[in-house]
């Protein structure tokens, strides 16, 4: 039930009136990027980037974080119980039933987001997530702030991947 309402509430901020400049595409962003005027920030917590690759030069700095708390160990236990006995190995869906996930907002995102522009010597940020939600929810977030932040159109997977742009790391 946490997890639906966690992704109900990123959904909702996904479709609340957006605050921050614009959505660019993967090769404006990529030329703000080489040009030196902004830097471009993952959003996706840090397994997503170490495991599914990432732009180049991007800098991972979470807007999110989810927690996992197991549920009772004789929950757990009856499950691997059922896997044995059926010689099927549940799905990631039901997996996930053993887990109270939880998002956590990362707390210190707009300050490691502006050390991170300060090192960098730029004023602008590209936020960029899997598909666009939460780069979203994280340049207004930023915006909200003061900072001028813009929006990696179509996300990572959909956007920068799909026009060919240069990655790797997964």
């Amino acid at each position: 039930m946490r997890l639906l309402l966690a992704v109900f509430m990123l959904f909702s901020l996904s479709f609340a009136e957006d605050i921050y400049e614009d959505d660019v595409t993967a090769d404006v962003a990529f030329e703000m990027q080489k040009k030196g005027e902004a830097i471009i920030v993952d959003v996706r917590t840090t397994l997503e980037f170490i495991y599914t690759g990432h732009g180049e030069g991007f800098i991972n700095i979470p807007a999110f974080e989810w927690t996992y708390e197991p549920k009772s160990l004789e929950t757990r236990v009856k499950s691997a119980e059922y896997e044995v006995e059926t010689s099927k190995v549940k799905d990631h869906v039901n997996t996930m039933k053993l887990y109270n996930a939880k998002e956590v907002i990362n707390k210190s995102f707009v300050a490691d987001v502006m050390k991170a522009m300060k090192m960098r010597n730029v004023d602008k940020v590209v936020l960029v997530c899997r598909s666009g939600p939460r780069s979203k929810a994280a340049a207004n977030m930023l915006a909200r702030e003061g900072i001028t932040a813009y929006n990696l159109e179509d996300g990572f997977i959909f956007g920068w991947k799909e026009e060919k742009m240069p990655w790797g790391g997964q």
